[in-house]
């Protein structure tokens, strides 16, 4: 006959538990392993992928603006000229606010004015003119109506002194002002041919 105790434990509906709860706890932590190893994988090969692709489109992005620059070269980037003109106003001596310069190919010095009249985005046009010599030539410069107007107002009152021309920075030639400049100015720097040819096609911005 069994005891009271047997008798209890027997009719205690959760005796079985302890075993049946280590047995689901296998069985989950199996199947969150199991989940685990099959997500890392595809999750991995999911990251690459869209970085590949990311990193193709760039170049490809890259590849198209670089051959745009070159077909669209005004399409929006500044625009540039290869040679830069530039045309202000000058003293043959010193005074505050001046700014020393030699002319080109002379021991001559000239002290230039800080503001710019005119650069190359007044000019209309240039050409090679014929020059002093047989082979030497010079540069015509046409303005524009914006150029003109800012050559009549700087000029007008510096009529007997200097004026300088000049290109990429270096001034070559810096005569006296004989009459107000308006729609027109002659770089006659005794150039080669090729020299003046090369001037007129730089100062075009482009």
């Amino acid at each position: 006959m069994k005891t009271v105790r047997e008798l209890l434990r027997d009719a205690d509906p959760l005796r079985h538990e302890p075993h049946r709860l280590a047995e689901e706890r296998d069985r989950l932590r199996q199947a969150v392993v199991a989940a685990t190893v099959d997500v890392a994988a595809p999750s991995s090969t999911w990251f690459r992928t869209p970085l590949v692709i990311l990193t193709t489109v760039t170049l490809i992005i890259l590849a198209i603006a670089a051959v745009g620059s070159q077909m669209w070269p005004h399409g929006g980037a500044t625009l540039q000229a290869a040679v830069r003109f530039e045309m202000r106003l000058a003293e043959d001596h010193q005074a505050a606010g001046l700014q020393e310069a030699r002319v080109s190919g002379s021991d001559r010095v000239v002290y230039l004015h800080q503001e710019i009249i005119v650069t190359n985005s007044d000019i209309a046009q240039s050409s090679v003119v014929p020059g002093d010599g047989p082979s030497r030539f010079g540069i015509d410069v046409q303005f524009n109506a914006a150029g003109a107007q800012k050559m009549r107002r700087a000029t007008a009152n510096h009529v007997g002194r200097l004026v300088a021309i000049l290109i990429d920075g270096e001034v070559v030639i810096a005569p006296i002002l004989r009459a107000p400049i308006s729609t027109s100015g002659l770089i006659n720097g005794d150039y080669t041919k090729a020299e003046a040819e090369r001037i007129v096609s730089g100062i075009r911005i482009r």
